[in-house]
């Protein structure tokens, strides 16, 4: 496996974008204009340098935050590479064996858009890590302290030579991170994806059951609309549970969803989705059952006042306004 510690810039356009990925729509987080990279060794040791800068085929003009931000041109980005032709330099100069890696978890899905929208392969590359985590179960965040990547560096005491918010200059100050700490131990330490889902369904402290990752999906929907994701059943004896509301479920965080089901022998459980979709492309879907606290039940009976009430103000609203059209109609009889 050869390490690649990488960074992109991206350019986006002033209206959102969107294209068909097998037959689901995708909206483009942005499209590339610079990638920036170092290959390392298992100390963060850099051995290879990559840097180029992409002419964009969607995003032609260059957007005014991203030129402030990277400090780039419009004639810059006109005199760029294009941009299937760079992504091909950059796939072939990491390889079919390399591995990925960034500061944070936000360019790994960009890249692998902009590698299906020119006709690359997107399930490259196959493996990925998060190094913002990877830090941190080293070297724990204090109270107050940043976590981007400026911070951390000023924070650690190295060098600051090149401006950040360039590719190639981000990639080398993400790789002098790494040598502050024992890379080798934090990869082989990184969690898989089905644990990483396992971490942020099953958050601490919680009674939790039934665990289940979920083939992945197109459709952030999905979890929602499968009958079989749909059909929950008792983690303690496989019996059906009984929704206390139907069709209620309520948001947790921005991709989490609860509700409140009781089996007859068993009692309350709290139903959880967890969504996750970290290649940008398809999505994760984790389904737990946890055990609720008495806490967390006074939090599901405000809610579902909460959107009782609102159910029966839109129930009279629409009564209202058909007894007013009603109306309308009679008089113009």
């Amino acid at each position: 496996m050869q390490l690649i510690i990488f960074d992109l810039e991206w350019n986006i356009g002033y209206q959102a974008r969107t294209f068909d990925y097998h037959g689901a729509e995708q909206t483009l987080r942005g499209e590339i204009i610079q990638i920036g990279a170092v290959k390392v060794d298992e100390t963060g040791r850099v051995q290879d340098r990559f840097s180029i800068n992409l002419r964009p085929r969607i995003f032609r003009k260059l957007q005014h935050r991203i030129a402030k931000v990277t400090g780039l041109t419009q004639r810059q980005l006109d005199e760029g590479v294009p941009i299937r032709e760079g992504l091909g330099r950059f796939v072939r100069w990491c390889g079919p064996d390399a591995a990925l890696a960034e500061w944070g978890m936000d360019d790994v899905p960009v890249l692998k858009q902009n590698l299906y929208l020119n006709g690359y392969d997107e399930s490259w590359p196959g493996q990925w890590y998060d190094l913002q985590q990877v830090f941190l179960a080293q070297k724990p965040r204090g109270e107050g302290e940043g976590m981007t990547l400026e911070s951390v560096v000023t924070r650690l005491g190295l060098p600051m030579d090149e401006p950040f918010h360039d590719a190639l200059s981000d990639a080398a100050y993400t790789a002098a991170v790494c040598r502050c700490i024992d890379l080798a131990a934090g990869l082989a330490a990184y969690p898989a994806p089905e644990e990483q889902l396992r971490r942020a369904a099953c958050p601490e402290p919680g009674e939790y059951a039934g665990f289940q990752l979920l083939s992945p999906t197109l459709s952030r929907e999905a979890w929602r609309e499968d009958p079989e994701m749909q059909a929950l059943a008792c983690p303690a004896c496989g019996g059906p549970l009984v929704p206390d509301v139907q069709d209620l479920w309520i948001k947790r965080g921005n991709n989490g969803y609860y509700s409140l089901v009781r089996c007859p022998r068993h009692g309350a459980w709290l139903a959880r989705f967890k969504l996750a979709r970290p290649d940008g492309l398809h999505w994760n879907i984790a389904r737990v059952y946890e055990k609720p606290t008495e806490a967390q039940l006074a939090r599901w009976n405000k809610e579902k006042k909460l959107w009782q009430n609102r159910q029966k103000k839109r129930a009279e609203a629409a009564a209202a306004a058909d007894a007013a059209d009603a109306a309308a109609a009679q008089q113009g009889e």
